[in-house]
């Protein structure tokens, strides 16, 4: 049986994206700083709005290390009505480069700023 040009030329494609993809993934191996989980909140203030039940404060969580995150806890005091208020929230999980929507709510709108503790997590 006589093989074509088209065949060829599948082939040597194919062999060039095998070749691609595993450079790829030995290079993204290789260039692995192994940096620690890092998550990020920034808070949204333009975005929040009064709800039915509270004040909502839109934020993002943002994960900036090499390595994922679970149970990501992210804790946020203010003072409403000259008491003091906190609003948690839990994020299952969170990858390595990716960010999260999460929305904070308060029984009003606070005093002053809203301040964010250093998040808590556990590692896979």
């Amino acid at each position: 049986m006589r093989s074509n040009w088209l065949e060829w030329v599948v082939l040597v494609v194919s062999i060039v994206a095998v070749v691609g993809i595993v450079g790829f993934l030995v290079m993204d191996g290789v260039m692995d700083e192994g940096r620690p989980p890092e998550p990020i909140v920034t808070l949204r203030h333009g975005d929040a709005y009064v709800g039915e039940h509270g004040w909502y404060l839109p934020a993002t969580v943002g994960n900036s290390g090499d390595s994922a995150a679970e149970a990501v806890v992210i804790r946020a005091t203010a003072t409403v009505a000259g008491e003091q208020e906190e609003s948690e929230v839990t994020v299952d999980y969170l990858p390595a480069g990716t960010d999260v929507e999460i929305t904070l709510a308060f029984p009003d709108e606070p005093d002053g700023d809203v301040t964010v503790l250093p998040p808590g997590f556990r590692l896979p």
